[in-house]
């Protein structure tokens, strides 16, 4: 018990040394692999390398067919527990001209008087600062040396669905013989309550294009002739909304799960704020965790082409590109509904190029075994309430990947909030997220450590 009864104090002293790992980390500008070069990537994998061994950890790059992952290992001659931490290293690109500062990747601290500290930056939240936690954690573990192996998995290719995280998992399948995985990538749906995610939905990119002539043309001159790409793509998309292919197959929700998320406290009000939302399809709480965190939903993301400029420019664009997502719940298949939308795109209007950047599959996790009940008492020790149990309307392609290849369940010790601005302009983590979270994975590991 002594670790535990001098543990808060020493999550409490860890601040500098948490807000100095995080500058260092946000600085490096990992921008998901194809956004832009990938050089910053592999310096920032070097710079996570130099912290993990600092940390005291056995670390190493792992290479892949395109961006590496970071694996440390922090040991143990006998333990009675393993465990997998994963968390990614790769952000969302960020324009400087939607922040409230020039600079996303310039890391930055305010004082707050109910958080602590703000930590802003790219990446602070998504997904540096939680990993940063587990480390933090696995390194009091380690001093104290707690029966338990503890291995932190950091990816740089998640925001795009992972498409060469197998190289990793078929590199390491045996250093990766663990009990579980933890996944700290995921959010409470507000400040007050926290919560444990227990399903993840997949989802399907795509993009349409059309291209109906060379140029662009007047509209007084040729328009009611030449075809209008925007028109169309905007009646497929339409079409698409209306269609049911992509809603068929879905797993309906049971009354325990309706019933915890009545129970997580979730808030309209404080969820629109948090999201900058001038207006919302429905402000009904329950309503609104169905739709985000239960149901199929189909969104459109960009449509570009013609003039985009200032003021009227009255022509008909000789093509355009529509930019569009499908997220799918459990039971739903991205192949099948890949399949679906290709066929049905051809039949609708079959001069449309279709292109599809990711399918991801996709997760329903278990509330129950030792490592959930882990996460539980842990999170309620550290953040003083008994957590809910949500779902999380986002996907990670890295998840079911891991179940099925290592063979042991996916658990989630989720960290961030709405208010912290996940692939947003703005975004921060805090302090007292960030004390509670290395509190808890502390309490996680302690408790494994028991058997």
């Amino acid at each position: 018990m002594a670790f535990l009864d001098g543990l808060k104090d020493q999550v409490s002293a860890s601040e500098p040394w948490f807000r100095e790992q995080l500058k260092t980390l946000v600085e490096h500008r990992t921008v998901s692999p194809g956004k832009t070069g990938d050089e910053e990537i592999v310096e920032g994998c070097k710079a996570a390398l130099a912290l993990m061994q600092a940390s005291g950890a056995e670390a190493e790059i792992v290479e892949t067919a395109g961006t590496p992952s970071i694996l440390a290992r922090f040991g143990h001659a006998v333990p009675r527990a393993k465990i997998v931490v994963y968390n990614h290293f790769d952000v969302q690109p960020a324009d400087g001209r939607l922040w409230d500062k020039d600079d996303p990747f310039a890391f930055e601290v305010k004082e707050d008087a109910e958080r602590g500290f703000l930590y802003l930056g790219r990446g602070t939240t998504d997904d540096k600062g939680p990993a940063l936690c587990a480390l933090r954690a696995a390194m009091f573990a380690q001093e104290a040396e707690l029966p338990v192996e503890i291995q932190l998995l950091w990816e740089t290719e998640e925001e795009i669905g992972s498409p060469n995280f197998n190289d990793v998992l078929s590199k390491k399948k045996d250093a990766l013989t663990v009990d579980g995985i933890i996944v700290s990538d995921t959010i409470w749906p507000n400040a007050k309550v926290p919560a444990i995610s227990i399903g993840l939905r997949g989802g399907v990119t795509f993009l349409c294009r059309l291209k109906t002539g060379n140029k662009n043309v007047h509209s007084g001159l040729a328009g009611g002739v030449a075809r209008n790409p925007h028109r169309e793509l905007m009646a497929l998309a339409t079409a698409i909304d209306n269609a049911d292919f992509w809603k068929r197959g879905a797993e309906p929700i049971g009354p325990d799960e309706v019933a915890g998320f009545l129970g997580c406290d979730f808030d309209a009000d404080y969820f629109k704020a948090s999201h900058d939302l001038i207006h919302m399809a429905t402000d009904v709480p329950l309503e609104m965790m169905m739709n985000m965190w239960a149901r199929p939903t189909f969104e459109v993301h960009g449509l570009s082409g013609g003039y985009t400029g200032p003021g009227l420019k009255s022509i008909v664009p000789g093509e355009a590109e529509l930019k569009a997502s499908f997220r799918i719940v459990p039971d739903q298949s991205p192949a099948k509904i890949e399949a679906d939308l290709r066929a049905f795109v051809a039949q609708f209007n079959s001069d449309v190029e279709l292109e599809i950047f990711g399918c991801f599959e996709p997760y329903k996790s278990t509330a129950t075994g030792l490592i959930h009940e882990a996460i539980s008492d842990g999170m309620e020790a550290a953040f003083g309430r008994k957590p809910g149990l949500v779902r999380e309307g986002g996907s990670i392609g890295a998840v079911p990947l891991m179940e099925r290849t290592l063979g042991v369940p996916v658990h989630f010790l989720p960290l961030s909030l709405p208010e912290h601005g996940y692939h947003a302009p703005n975004e921060r983590f805090d302090w007292k997220q960030a004390r509670g979270g290395i509190e808890a994975f502390a309490r996680v590991f302690e408790q494994l450590a028991r058997g």
